[in-house]
């Protein structure tokens, strides 16, 4: 059977004795390239960068610490317990993207309550585009590292990964990285040709990245856990289900004097002057 051939190689280059890889590229890329949409939407609303460029740092923050604790928690908690001191090399072992979401949530609900005293949807409206193209970048980095493999298959785009095994694989990083790209550009598109109201952006991201993410588990390796899903599978059923209660309350409840400042119906730019 034919089959595409992946043999890259993770590391970019060496300078002295350390390592620049490609995943690391990718996810700095995706960070600094959605610190631009943040940053391009805060000025369009007379917002000063100097929050764009605080968002940057809290969601780079919550990111890294999500995803790894994701990793030793959800998936590696035995190997940690053991062997303690890894957990803080974050370039050795791995990053959990559900314990991502988590950091970043976190986060942006203290960015939210500390620095620009607005709604944590009001936040997370604006952050979303950005961290499903970041989630992208992440996927094409496990494709340079040849990890998070899909489940052997007959398909003509089928991928045998050379630096694992000789086995054709679904290129499920592939599927999942052009999808958040798809997500991206879809949230983009409903927030200017729509502008639908707070909180709306935020439950179409979940729902648009974890309920494909949830099918495409069923393409790749990984053990079962609970009733006939794997672990990847278990972490999204929460995140989806919780879409309708957290649009409910992000519904607007203000009084129309406050409108323009906590609903997006209102179109007007939020009043910055609360911020500090």
């Amino acid at each position: 059977m034919n089959a595409i051939h992946w043999a890259a190689d993770p590391v970019m280059f060496v300078l002295g004795q350390r390592e620049f890889t490609w995943y690391a590229l990718l996810f700095v890329s995706g960070l600094l390239v959605g610190y631009v949409i943040v940053g391009r939407t805060f000025m369009a609303e007379g917002i000063d960068i100097v929050y764009a460029n605080l968002l940057l740092i809290f969601v780079a923050v919550g990111a890294v610490i999500g995803a790894r604790l994701g990793e030793v928690v959800f998936y590696e908690w035995s190997y940690y317990r053991a062997h303690p001191r890894e957990l803080l090399r974050i370039w050795h072992g791995g990053l959990a993207s559900h314990g991502a979401v988590i950091g970043i949530a976190s986060v942006l609900w203290l960015y939210a309550r500390l620095v620009v005293r607005k709604p944590f949807f009001w936040v997370g409206d604006r952050a979303v585009i950005s961290i499903a193209l970041a989630a992208a970048c992440v996927r094409f980095g496990n494709l340079m590292n040849s990890e998070v493999l899909g489940k052997p298959t007959s398909l003509p785009w089928a991928v045998v990964f050379d630096r694992v095994d000789s086995i054709p694989r679904h290129p499920v990083q592939v599927y999942e990285g052009l999808w958040y790209i798809a997500l991206c550009l879809a949230l983009l598109l409903a927030r200017q040709r729509w502008a639908p109201p707070q909180g709306v952006l935020s439950g179409l991201f979940l729902v648009g990245m974890f309920l494909p993410r949830f099918f495409l588990e069923f393409a790749k390796e990984g053990p079962v856990v609970f009733a006939g899903m794997n672990t990847g599978q278990v972490l999204s059923v929460p995140l989806i289900i919780t879409v309708p209660s957290g649009s409910e309350s992000a519904h607007c409840t203000c009084s129309p004097k406050a409108a323009s400042d906590c609903c997006w119906r209102a179109r007007k730019a939020p009043d910055t002057s609360t911020m500090v």
